[in-house]
């Protein structure tokens, strides 16, 4: 121990109010005792030094002090031991020669089967000294040793830790946190960090980087062995999130062998445990990767898992990555649409591609003002429907550039039967021409009344969003409010559009409409909907809208917008694709294990405007049919603009149904329901070779040394730490100390006391 050092500091400073102060107490002071005390002047000294030996005291205590005690001490460096936690040192240990093998079955560890192989996490449980003894002892010998356990984060250990407490279940591994948070702000008194990991690291920074700045040498220990392993994989796989019923659904697969040639092996696509397809490869070793093709014809609708998958190789050092689970939705079939187009344009180019682009819908275009022309677009290509009966199988008819001269009265009663009594969609888009439909039985169904003669207003008309239509699905682009207004008001403007009159449909509902010269103006509607008895109706009146497209591509934006769009309208107008009041659904069909999952919501009233406030509620159920279900409750949190979200982490794999509900103002408004998987979680089974090269350098860079797991007998010997010196401090703050406050009352009771005998004031 070093003689200890001392100091006093003031946490408050003098300022000039207090020095007058006191300048003002010191002058009473002797004004008092000049004026009033007519005893020796021995006692008069007396009386004033007690009363100025009150006031410094008192100011003194004012400035706050605080006395500081320093201490030095040399204690034993510190030694931050950190364990591997992560999946990867689940993996069974490889064999190694014939008498380890031979020992291995002697102690009832037979290698050959990996589920009962040593792993590696054991052989780290067995190198620490189990519960007690080994290289944790060693290390006590030589310093103060502090125990972590990392992967995704770090955890301290006790100092003996159990088998348990160092078995591996976190699903990653990042190197560099366990590097920094195993030293933390004690970088001073720590003398060495011990690191026992295989060295699969697959998140977070580089950790060579962290250890040449971290200023303490790191002894890497490695965990495996190096070389080559025995090892098969499935690599990818490449399936739609949506199929269709009884259509053929193809699945590609990327397969990896690793190790020597693995031969002939077969890959099985399941659903649950029965096969539906398998293809046989060829896999020749070496890390090479081989794709095949497998295929599924879902027979029911709804969402499936399916689960591609290999049988283990003899002597393989991981089954983990034998298997890889997707999801998808079925639907019951495609999106019919008709598209009718008065004539050839460019909008019929750009509307044909973006519905084409659609998986989800089959096109079906008719041009009637080439009917009578030969070839494919013509007599030979497909017509407008004759009958009823070929028109009612359709989902969704569009008419561009279509008026009453188009079509016979015949077709456009037939027209008005599919929206009305079928419940078909409508979707009208195009110039004056489009709506110019007075007479015809469609004319009651537009949600825009263009009256006798319809005209066109021209100029540059820019899109601007109604309040109802920056919250309606079919033109919220975004998520985010703003940005859905920025993307709206960034398009380029149309040149023409009709002119409606102010008094349309009572039902119907403005989105956008049309801005000229910075002013909106309401006789320009350019995205109405309304419905019509059982059907809904879309008007997108204007042109040209390939402006939408075309020129956003032109000018280095995406361009994707008016496909987009295009999209939204029809899964809104023929009701699919969850365009509904009340949605709770997770944010996507399949997670992965190491994600949490995210439950979404949307509420809307009547008109599709967001519902704020409502209590949201779920219950996640699963996962369902196993001993580990359960139910956990969640509340949404309210993000405005009627989207809510939740947050359940830390979910085991397999199925899971979602069910919620919504309550505005305590009254029910709505329900869904809804299911999702969660898959295994992969990441550290995706290379299962140890990385000791990695832990090598890590070594190098922060000026330590790496060892294999079976030299860290070594370790302890090799081991180079001074002592530290331990620094302390001790401070006394004196508003703490009660015997300060007893000094002044004190020197105040004995000149009170003094004066009182005197008979002085």
């Amino acid at each position: 121990m070093t003689p200890f050092s001392a100091s006093i500091q003031f946490l408050e400073s003098i300022s000039l109010g207090l020095i007058a102060a006191t300048g003002v107490l010191g002058w009473f002071a002797v004004r008092l005792y000049r004026g009033q005390i007519t005893t020796g002047r021995g006692r008069v000294s007396g009386l004033f030094l007690l009363r100025v030996l009150s006031i410094l005291l008192l100011l003194v205590l004012l400035l706050d002090p605080v006395l500081s005690l320093f201490s030095e001490r040399s204690v034993p460096a510190r030694i931050a031991v950190l364990l591997d936690g992560s999946l990867s040192m689940s993996i069974p240990v490889a064999a190694d020669t014939d008498e380890e093998v031979a020992a291995d079955r002697d102690a009832g560890e037979d290698r050959d089967d990996a589920g009962s192989r040593p792993t590696r996490a054991s052989r780290v449980f067995e190198a620490l000294g189990g519960e007690g003894g080994g290289l944790l002892a060693d290390l006590a010998g030589r310093g103060r040793v502090d125990i972590y356990r990392f992967g995704a984060s770090v955890v301290p250990l006790p100092s003996n830790p159990s088998a348990e407490e160092t078995s591996p279940t976190d699903d990653r591994t990042d190197l560099a946190r366990a590097l920094v948070e195993g030293v933390g702000a004690r970088r001073r008194e720590t003398g060495a960090v011990v690191l026992l990991t295989d060295g699969s690291q697959n998140v977070g920074i580089d950790p060579r980087e962290e250890a040449r700045r971290l200023g303490v040498p790191v002894y890497a220990i490695g965990v495996g062995q190096e070389g080559t392993v025995t090892d098969l994989s499935i690599v990818d796989v490449e399936a739609s999130g949506v199929a269709y019923l009884d259509n053929d659904v193809p699945v590609l697969t990327r397969v990896r062998a690793r190790g020597d040639a693995a031969g002939e092996m077969v890959v099985y696509l399941s659903e649950g445990s029965v096969p539906i397809d398998s293809a046989r490869v060829d896999l020749p070793g070496g890390g090479t990767e081989e794709e095949i093709e497998l295929r599924y014809v879902p027979t029911e609708e709804g969402l499936h898992r399916y689960r591609i998958w290999t049988p283990t190789l003899d002597g393989e050092i991981s089954e983990g990555n034998n298997e890889h689970l997707f999801a998808v939705r079925v639907l019951k079939e495609k999106i019919r649409v008709l598209l009718v187009a008065g004539r050839p344009s460019f909008d019929l180019t750009f509307l044909k591609r973006a519905l084409e682009s659609d998986v989800s819908l089959t096109i079906d275009p008719v041009v009637l003002s080439l009917q009578e022309f030969p070839g494919t677009l013509g007599r030979r290509g497909i017509r407008f429907p004759e009958s009823w009966a070929e028109l009612a199988p359709y989902d969704l008819v569009i008419l561009l550039d279509v008026g009453k001269t188009s079509l016979s009265d015949e077709r456009f009663s037939m027209i008005a039967r599919f929206a009305q009594e079928r419940g078909g969609a409508l979707l009208v888009m195009g110039s004056t021409r489009s709506f110019d439909l007075a007479g015809t039985d469609l004319e009651p169904l537009l949600p825009v009344a263009a009256g006798p003669g319809p005209r066109a207003r021209t100029g540059q008309i820019l899109p601007g969003l109604t309040g109802i239509g920056r919250a309606h699905p079919v033109t919220r682009m975004e998520g985010d409010p703003e940005e859905n207004i920025r993307v709206w008001r960034d398009l380029p403007p149309l040149g023409a559009a009709p002119v409606f009159l102010m008094n349309g449909r009572p039902d119907s509902r403005v989105l956008v409409q049309g801005v000229l010269d910075g002013v909106p103006r309401p006789e320009l509607p350019l995205v109405v909907t309304s419905g019509a008895g059982r059907a809904r109706v879309l008007a997108v009146a204007g042109t040209p809208y390939w402006r939408w497209d075309l020129y956003l591509w032109g000018s280095g934006r995406s361009g994707d917008f008016f496909r987009r769009f295009i999209s939204r309208a029809v899964r809104w107008l023929v009701s699919r694709d969850e365009l509904e009041q009340v949605m709770i659904r997770p944010g996507k069909s399949l997670f992965d294990g190491a994600e949490d999952i995210v439950v979404e919501g949307q509420v809307y009233d009547d008109d599709f405007r967001p519902v704020e406030g409502a209590d949201v509620r779920a219950t996640v159920s699963g996962p369902l049919g196993s001993e580990e279900e359960k139910t956990r409750e969640l509340s949404l949190v309210d993000l405005g603009a009627g989207r809510y979200r939740g947050v359940v982490p830390g979910l085991p794999p397999g199925d899971f149904r979602i069910e919620g509900s919504a309550r505005v103002g305590g009254v029910a408004f709505g329900e869904d329901r809804s299911e999702m998987t969660v898959a295994p979680y992969r990441m550290e089974f995706e290379n299962p070779v140890p990385d000791l090269e990695l832990l090598r350098e890590i070594a190098r860079e922060s000026g330590g040394r790496f060892l294999p797991l079976d030299e860290v007998g070594e370790l302890a010997r090799i081991l180079d730490l001074e002592p530290v010196l331990d620094r302390s401090v001790r401070e006394l703050p004196f508003l703490e100390n009660p015997l300060f406050f007893l000094a002044l009352l004190a020197l105040l009771g004995v000149e009170w006391g003094f004066r009182r005998r005197r008979g002085l004031p």
